[in-house]
């Protein structure tokens, strides 16, 4: 079995969240461990998160070293950038697997099974649907014809191949050069280099209608957040952050705010995708019209099953064409 852990990174506003991600990954999972690596906590929060995760997580503050390598990136939250020291990290030295989750995805299933899956890549992701709808970033990343995009909310390093290929050590670099954001810069240094993660590790609520959180191994809020709009959070995730928040100064955040799920009539506009993209001549409506969730979850789940790299394909076969 290879030696693994996870964590999670936030800076002083997401800790919260990244704390009760990380206290549900410890209720629905054994033994594998995790770290949240944090900038500007407060000290108040900081307590907070030791009763709740009872010293079964490790809170590290890496405010200093973050403020030494920070200079050259984009002007935007540090704490995205965290993710890509994970081979600079001294908490990390001793595992060859290591798991990244963003602080809004909350587990279902053990993450121990997702970080003792068999590797044939240095990067196990997720295929990126959102980014399908807008297929010029081929053009705007200097990516390969075809070449697939993953979302980087739920990660699985092979830290071994990652630091032996320099492969974080790139993604800095070309972050740094071209002014990007974190998950465009990963995708543009590990590309051709990453296998298909089964799409429930990495259920994303933004254009998902046809799985729903309690068939995720992981739900990724993408679009709105729990604690924010709720638009397209299920009511029953919403009852498990309630719960994980009971018994500190967080709850409130996560009170239902209409007594009904948020974003129905939203799904029911995209219903009718087809008639506005030809009506506005938008491209992205047009696609989204032939988008098939189903087809394309099955693609992804096969590949994920056989172990397979991402591979180009043309979009026609997850129904986009």
């Amino acid at each position: 079995m290879p030696n693994s852990c996870f964590f999670l990174a936030a800076d002083g506003g997401y800790f919260p969240y990244a704390c009760l991600a990380a206290r549900r990954i410890l209720d629905v999972s054994a033994t594998t461990p995790g770290f949240i690596l944090h900038v500007g906590a407060s000290e108040d929060d900081v307590q907070v998160a030791r009763r709740l995760l009872k010293d079964q997580i490790a809170l590290v503050d890496v405010s200093s070293f973050m403020a030494k390598v920070r200079s050259g990136f984009r002007d935007s939250g540090i704490a995205a950038f965290i993710r890509l020291f994970a081979d600079q990290m001294p908490a990390f030295e001793g595992y060859d697997r290591i798991a990244y989750t963003d602080c809004d995805v909350l587990f279902n299933r053990d993450i121990g099974d997702l970080t003792n899956q068999q590797l044939h890549a240095p990067l196990l992701a997720a295929h990126d649907d959102y980014m399908y709808f807008l297929p010029t970033y081929r053009q705007k990343l200097a990516m390969q014809p075809g070449a697939p995009y993953f979302n980087s909310g739920v990660l699985l390093f092979d830290m071994s191949a990652v630091r032996e290929q320099g492969l974080l050590e790139r993604t800095r670099h070309v972050a740094m050069e071209k002014k990007l954001n974190d998950q465009n810069a990963l995708n543009i240094a590990f590309e051709g280099k990453w296998q298909t993660m089964h799409p429930n590790w990495n259920l994303m609520s933004n254009y998902t209608k046809e799985y729903r959180f309690s068939q995720a191994y992981a739900r990724h809020f993408s679009g709105s957040k729990p604690w924010g709009g709720q638009v397209g959070v299920e009511l029953d995730a919403l009852a498990v952050y309630r719960d994980l928040a009971k018994d500190t100064p967080w709850l409130s955040r996560f009170r239902q705010r209409i007594p009904f799920e948020r974003g129905v009539l939203k799904r029911l506009g995209r219903s009718i995708d087809a008639a506005r993209g030809l009506l506005l001549n938008d491209a992205r409506k047009k696609r989204r019209a032939h988008y098939d969730g189903r087809k394309t979850h099955k693609m992804y789940a096969e590949q994920a099953d056989a172990g397979a790299m991402a591979v180009h394909f043309p979009e026609v076969l997850g129904g986009f064409a």
